[in-house]
């Protein structure tokens, strides 16, 4: 009879839904060893006792609960926790990296708390939907110099540690030619890299938003000036993430409020452009105080034009071109 216990305890068990496997973040998966193992037992021992029937109730309960301990202890390993993550994706859609050895990282936790097996090829849109896209394996990601796993996609990742890095990218062009290796900055309208200053602005719910693009570099090394969104893969090819107006040569049209941040971000940062290259001699006086001067009367065109808080789609795109104008006018002094 026991014998019988110990096998319909221990098949019972098995058929637990696992609560562990339902996660919500990494470190929630990690803990779930110990939940799997208590939950198991519990229904294990209720399961076992009921199958002991008149008389073995007692022993069908010691038998169903160690064989679900068991049960529920292994359902909530395995190969499907933070030992063998790159790491998980938030509710925001934002990246966490994980430590984990290069040899024995095997999967992720989607957005929605699912392990997925393989490591993340594709890109959250601002709706929250998944887009798989057809980069290899290899060009899918990279590891920065904590030997942390990064989607390419990724405008930012949070580290363990919980400090957020903004603005990491695979790599940049320089002269046409795919620089490999981890970095941080944009590119100005003429295709020229700025290192270390990320472009991009957190939403109303903390999510970060990359700024759209001034351009980008075809597979041929080729600059290809004009508002686009996307990101390169660690090889170095271009992948939309939204579509673009025309042949990415004038201003694509987001929602009205993105519009607005952009504009005051390019502002700002222009701002301190101007600034830093006049102290470093790289613009004269005359430069700057000219420059200065279309500045402003740029920011206070922005102030007119805006309704309600907002830009309308023909109001950003004039004062994208002057931004743009201001831009390679000082590129030029250089």
């Amino acid at each position: 009879m026991r014998k019988h216990l110990i096998l319909a305890a221990v098949s019972i068990a098995a058929l637990i839904p696992s609560l562990a496997m339902a996660q919500e973040t990494c470190q929630q998966r990690s803990n779930n060893r110990t939940a799997g193992t208590v939950g198991g037992a519990v229904v294990g021992a209720l399961l076992g006792s009921a199958i002991g029937g008149h008389g073995h109730k007692g022993d069908g309960a010691i038998v169903g609960g160690i064989g679900g301990a068991v049960v529920g202890n292994q359902l909530a390993k395995g190969d499907r926790d933070c030992v063998h993550a790159y790491g998980y994706y938030d509710t925001n859609g934002q990246w966490h990296a994980n430590n984990v050895a290069r040899n024995e990282a095997t999967g992720y936790y989607d957005r929605n708390g699912n392990w997925i097996d393989g490591a993340p090829n594709g890109y959250y849109t601002r709706d929250g939907r998944w887009v798989s896209t057809t980069a290899t394996a290899q060009a899918s990601g990279y590891y920065d110099s904590d030997d942390h796993w990064v989607p390419a996609s990724a405008g930012g990742y949070y580290e363990t540690n919980g400090q957020w890095v903004a603005g990491t990218a695979p790599g940049h062009y320089e002269g046409g030619r795919w620089v490999s290796g981890y970095t941080t900055g944009h590119y100005m309208a003429d295709g020229r890299w700025m290192a270390g200053e990320a472009m991009g602005h957190r939403d109303s719910n903390g999510a970060w938003i990359a700024d759209a693009q001034p351009g980008y570099y075809d597979t041929n090394g080729r600059w290809r000036a004009g508002a686009v969104e996307g990101y390169y893969d660690a090889q170095g090819r271009w992948i939309p993430t939204a579509t673009s107006a025309g042949s990415y040569g004038t201003a694509t049209s987001y929602e009205t409020r993105d519009h607005t941040m952009n504009i005051d971000g390019r502002i700002e940062r222009l701002d301190a452009r101007i600034a830093e290259e006049r102290r470093d001699g790289r613009l004269s006086r005359r430069e700057a105080r000219s420059a200065m001067y279309a500045l402003n009367d740029i920011r206070q065109q922005e102030q007119y034009r805006m309704r309600g808080g907002r830009l309308s789609d023909s109001d950003q795109a004039v004062l994208s071109a002057r931004l743009d104008r201001l831009s390679r006018q000082i590129r030029y002094n250089d």
